[in-house]
This record gives structure tokens, C-alpha cells and sequence, in this order.
């Protein structure tokens, strides 16, 4: 423990200790060496035993509830850590299998799944010495989705690695999972949520519907399986241009809607898919130029950027927060006006999880000139708590004296946390991706929407 302690204390002075640093400033190997000394900082909420409950993550460090999807992209962060050295690999891999084990033992609780899907929230019950869903929160699509995508990485992992137990294990979570139950015949689409009834449809663009259909194609249970062609098929999918980027958008535009599928999946080795015509890794890259654009136009400061769900300050001068959802650049379903939270009591937040996020979608620009780089290199010492734990959001209408927004809210996401980490190590080394990719229910899934992956396949 003491090992631990110090590690964080080391790369906490090391991120919080240097000076302002515009990307020009940077050597090549100096910002690979600063972005992965704050990925490996990030990485420690994926193995410290402080961030787990009964081996799922936190939503938050500050909180004593767990969220699966955060769960989802930690375990996803437990074979980085294991390939860095960071932990054992055997450590990794009983991590690993306690947390798939725990989502399997919600899964036989009637009370605690429904049709396999978890709940959103958990808290620990001291008197049952187990997990229960936290009151009044829902059965949700998207984050039991989410959390499949980080166990099938994970399982494919420690398979190559000589454990196939792992692998066992996140097929049989997989198989548990009845995606025909959540999806609406009548209207051909996805439900949301349930809570003691169906909630929502995923009838608008975002790529975690992809991701949602992807792995109900894929289900190693027939009888579970959607039909990918049906499932996708009715989603609108709206177009536009900004700035010259064109691209099908989200309901509010906000950036993490075009950006947390592509944590699990290579959408460049796919093609265009065969419903829609969409190179989906291209639509999100002119999204994520979009928001560029749009915070360029709006006079944000220079190279900051990132419009994405984030708690915010409510006021610039309360330390009460909100949850600010409704965020969003350039273009936008629901119409301007429904973004209400963009510039609220003039605060403007913007989310480093999602811009530093964004490093993959520019590896055709030199890394110094790379859009995210130069963002993370402004903000890196600004962006971090005393732990080194990447804060939630940064305030763009109120700059320090080199020009660099303040910290808006100090809060710490689990997810928020990890998903930038993984992002780094796919920039990097496509880690997260060759796991996911390399399971056959997935390929399986793929075959049927992107002609254009079987070609990748025949010349891999």
C-alpha cells in the first residue's frame, strides 16, 4: 500500500508541479512522456481497491455507490495497467474475474437484474454482505452495454495471456444477457431503460446505439439475438454541415455521444455500413472538427474545446453543482435552444475527458499538432486534482492569467477518469481495440453490417 501511496504521490507533483505548456514548447518524446504519466496517474482507479465494491468501480470516489459502466471501462483498464506493469498480471486477471463473477451473481438475482440487464447504480448492503440496486434507479441498455463491451475485452485478454477462464466467465455474462426482451417489435427499436416498465427508445443517432445493436447481433444465445439489420435499421439518422465537417449528429451534440463506442470499437478497420452508407470513425471525427470549430467561432480560448456532459457549478460562485446534461457544439437535434446548459449564469463548461478523449480520431496529424494535444498540454496541470485524477470540467468564460480556463467543478467521475486513459493507449497501441475486436461473437456481429470488414479480415 505504501508503494501505491507514493506512486500517486510521485505523478501527482509531477502533473500538478510543472509550468503552462503550449504544444510548440513540446519535443515529440517529451508529450508521448507527458500523456502517458497521465495516462498510468489515470489508470490507477482501474486496480486500487478504494475505487472497488465487491470488485465493481465507483461512480465516484467521493460516493459508496458503484456504476457499471464505469465498471465497464475500468476492467478495460485492468489489462493496461497489467501490459504497463503497473500490477501483476495475475493480480489483473483475480481482479478481473471477481468483478465478472459479481455481475453474474446480479445476474442470477431476480431482484437485482432484469432479463440480465443490471441496474445503472449499486450500494453495498453491510447486513447481506452483497450488492443491491441503489432506489429509483433504472435497468439501462447503454450501461449494461457498456460494461459487456470492458468484460468481453477483458476476457479476451486473459485468454491470450493462458486464462480462459476469464474468458468463460464474460461469455457467460454475455449469453446471460435477453436482448430481444428489450427490443420493441412494434417500432423496430431499442428500448432505453425499465423500471418496473419500459422506458424510452433509442430512435436518434448516437454511437452507443451502435454499440447496443452490435452486441445483441452478436449474443452467443440465438434466442436472444436481434437482428442487427431490424435493430439499426429505424434509427433516424440526421445530417448536416458545419464548417465543412459533415456529419450525422446527436440529439444535443454533445460530445460523448460520438465518442464512447469507439473506446471498444476500430470503426476504421469497418467500411461504410451496408444500412446506411456511414463511415462511422469518419462521422465522429467531423464531429469531434465540428465542436473544434464551433468553440473557435464562439470565442473560447484558443485550442479549448471539449462540449460534453459534465457537473458544473450551478453559479459562478456556489459550490452547488449540477448535472449538465443538455451540452453540445455545432450541430444539434433538439434545436439551440434546448441546449440550455452551455452557457448558464455564464459558465461555460467544457470536459477534458472528452477532448483528451478525442486523440485517436487526429493520428493523421504529427502528435504536437494533434487538436487534443494541444489541449491536454494547456491544461494538464490545471485539469488534475492534488491525487493526479482528472477533474470533471473546466470553466472556458473564466481564464487564468496565461488564458487557461479555471476548474469548474472539482468533482471526480470514475468513467470520466478511465475513458481517456483507454482512449491514450488505443492512440498509442490499439490495445482496447484488438481485444474487443478479436471476439467472435463480435466479428460474428460486424460480418453482418460492414461488408467491408471481411476484406480487413482476409488480409489481417
Amino acid at each position: 500500500m505504501n508503494k501505491i501511496f507514493l506512486k500517486i504521490l510521485f505523478f501527482a507533483v509531477l502533473m500538478t508541479g510543472a509550468n503552462y505548456l503550449n504544444a510548440d514548447e513540446c519535443r515529440v518524446d517529451e508529450a508521448v512522456e507527458l500523456l502517458k504519466e497521465f495516462q498510468v496517474q489515470q489508470l490507477n482507479y482501474c486496480y486500487q481497491e478504494y475505487f472497488r465494491i465487491n470488485g465493481l468501480y465507483k461512480s465516484s470516489p467521493y460516493v459508496k455507490e458503484v456504476d457499471i459502466a464505469t465498471t465497464g471501462f475500468a476492467i478495460s483498464g485492468l489489462i493496461v495497467a497489467a501490459e504497463k506493469g503497473l500490477i501483476s498480471l495475475i493480480e489483473a486477471k483475480d481482479m478481473a474475474l471477481k468483478t465478472i463473477n459479481s455481475c453474474i451473481n446480479l445476474q442470477k438475482d431476480p431482484s437485482q437484474n432484469y432479463c440480465g440487464f443490471l441496474y445503472h447504480f449499486y450500494v453495498f448492503n453491510e447486513y447481506t454482505d452483497s450488492l443491491e440496486h441503489k432506489s429509483g434507479v433504472e435497468v439501462s441498455t447503454i450501461d449494461s452495454s457498456l460494461l459487456l463491451a470492458g468484460i468481453i475485452t477483458a476476457g479476451e485478454y486473459f485468454n491470450t495471456k493462458g486464462y480462459p477462464e476469464v474468458k468463460e466467465k464474460a461469455r457467460e455474462f454475455y449469453a446471460n444477457i435477453n436482448w430481444s426482451m428489450f427490443f420493441d417489435y412494434n417500432s423496430e427499436l431499442f428500448r432505453m431503460s425499465w423500471q418496473g416498465k419500459f422506458n424510452g427508445h433509442w430512435d436518434f443517432y448516437t454511437d452507443e446505439i451502435v454499440l447496443i445493436v452490435l452486441l445483441a447481433q452478436g449474443s452467443p444465445n440465438p434466442e436472444y439475438r436481434v437482428d442487427i439489420r431490424q435493430s439499426f435499421g429505424n434509427i433516424r439518422i440526421k445530417k448536416g454541415v458545419y464548417k465543412g465537417s459533415e456529419y450525422a449528429y446527436s440529439w444535443y451534440g454533445s460530445l460523448f455521444t460520438y465518442l464512447f463506442a469507439h473506446t471498444f470499437m476500430d470503426f476504421r478497420r469497418l467500411g461504410k455500413d451496408i444500412l446506411y452508407d456511414m463511415d462511422w470513425w469518419q462521422n465522429t471525427k467531423n464531429a469531434v472538427s465540428a465542436d473544434i470549430s464551433w468553440c473557435k467561432t464562439s470565442s473560447y480560448p484558443k485550442d479549448i474545446f471539449g462540449l460534453s456532459a459534465a457537473w458544473s457549478k450551478k453559479t459562478p460562485y456556489s459550490d452547488e453543482m449540477e448535472y449538465r446534461d443538455r451540452v453540445g457544439a455545432a450541430l444539434c437535434g433538439a434545436g439551440e435552444g434546448a441546449r440550455v446548459y452551455n452557457d448558464k449564469n455564464g459558465i461555460r463548461p467544457v470536459a477534458p475527458y472528452a477532448s483528451i478523449g478525442s486523440l485517436p480520431f487526429f493520428d493523421d496529424q504529427p502528435l504536437l499538432e494533434n487538436p487534443s494535444f494541444k489541449m491536454f498540454a494547456k491544461i494538464r496541470t490545471k485539469a488534475v486534482d492534488r491525487s493526479g485524477l482528472l477533474v470533471e470540467s473546466l470553466d472556458a468564460s473564466k481564464l487564468d492569467s496565461n488564458g487557461i480556463p479555471e476548474v469548474n467543478s472539482h468533482w471526480l467521475v470514475g468513467m470520466d477518469i478511465v475513458f481517456p486513459a483507454l482512449m491514450i493507449e488505443n492512440y498509442f497501441s490499439g490495445l482496447i481495440w484488438d481485444n474487443f475486436m478479436n471476439n467472435f461473437q463480435v466479428q460474428f456481429a460486424l460480418l453482418k453490417t460492414f461488408p467491408g470488414y471481411y476484406m480487413y479480415l482476409v488480409r489481417k
